[in-house]
């Protein structure tokens, strides 16, 4: 279930999709059905150009990144938190490389902002979790070795190296805090869909959102109208997101 999750996910996007109009569109311009070719065509390059552009990125991005207020300072929550837990992301490890460089660059924001919370909390302990993907280490394993490198003493750090999505991490930390709050630290796009796990799954989660994409409040690059990477990066990771709700709300997932 996981790999078709990945599967579908890496598929159900701007780019992939608008391709696969465009090839069934060449497909039927070879035949009688002309029309419909030219109409598949067309409906692909525009699926990709609008993707790419900045302000219908930031326009899908922004209302999942506004919904949790970042934790600017953990030390005033009261009774003090006991655990902070940082969600996965990727991990690569490879001979020359410091662990560092292992970590995706969104794996990399995550820990950083979990290390941050968990020294505002001197007695709390940082959970770092993610299993084995793609034939990789697991990525809570990245996350204790960057943790330590960055100064978090081992003791301090506990692994949750089986789940490998977001409803298994949920369900492994619930297991591990039971009725204990935990601070969660995703991405800020993440949180929505991580939040609403968590209620599902009765962990008593409080939001921690960290590497925003877009600006709440703020028009940032949203003029600009020429395609890019980066818009479409935003799109797409958009999209994941309403997909991974959407599949919450009719329970497939």
């Amino acid at each position: 279930m996981a790999t078709l999750k990945l599967v579908l996910g890496a598929w159900l996007l701007p780019l992939p999709i608008g391709l696969t109009l465009v090839c069934f569109g060449l497909l039927l311009r070879v035949g009688a059905r002309r029309r419909a070719g030219r109409a598949l065509i067309i409906a692909g390059v525009t699926v990709v150009a609008m993707a790419t552009l900045g302000p219908i990125a930031d326009t899908l991005l922004q209302p999942l990144e506004a919904r949790y207020p970042a934790m600017l300072d953990a030390s005033t929550l009261q009774p003090a938190q006991q655990f902070v837990a940082v969600l996965g992301s990727g991990y690569r490890p490879r001979a020359g490389l410091p662990v560092t460089s292992a970590l995706d660059a969104v794996a990399v924001v995550r820990l950083a902002e979990g290390i941050r919370l968990q020294r505002q909390l001197p007695a709390a302990r940082l959970i770092v979790s993610g299993g084995p993907m793609r034939n990789e280490p697991p990525i809570a394993r990245g996350y204790a070795l960057a943790a330590v490198a960055l100064g978090v003493p081992a003791a301090a750090v506990i692994l949750s190296d089986g789940p490998r999505d977001t409803r298994e991490e949920i369900r492994a930390l619930h297991a591990q805090v039971g009725d204990a709050a935990v601070l969660l630290v995703t991405s800020a796009a993440h949180m929505p869909r991580a939040m609403a796990l968590a209620r599902r799954e009765g962990l008593y989660a409080i939001a921690a959102p960290t590497g925003n994409l877009t600006r709440p409040g703020a028009p940032g690059d949203s003029w600009l109208t020429l395609p890019s990477g980066t818009s479409l990066r935003k799109s797409e990771t958009a999209l994941h997101e309403y997909e991974g709700l959407l599949a919450l709300e009719l329970g497939l997932d």
